[in-house]
């Protein structure tokens, strides 16, 4: 499937040791949102990286008492 990479740079590979569980429950998520499980993953990071902002944001206001 060559074309242009989707995030303009080259992919490192990147070898993880998982449960079988974890590895079967991976596939199925990836099936179910018709994607790989590599973009999976890729997502699943930005995901973090924004949840991690708007906590950090909810716990500054916190501080602030708004």
């Amino acid at each position: 499937m060559a074309g242009k990479p989707k995030y303009g740079i080259r992919k490192d590979k990147l070898n993880l040791s998982v449960t079988p569980k974890t590895k079967e429950r991976m596939k199925e998520i990836a099936e179910a949102l018709n994607t790989s499980q590599s973009e999976l993953l890729e997502k699943w990071v930005q995901a973090w990286d924004e949840l991690q902002s708007i906590g950090l944001l909810g716990e500054s206001l916190a501080c602030f008492g708004k």
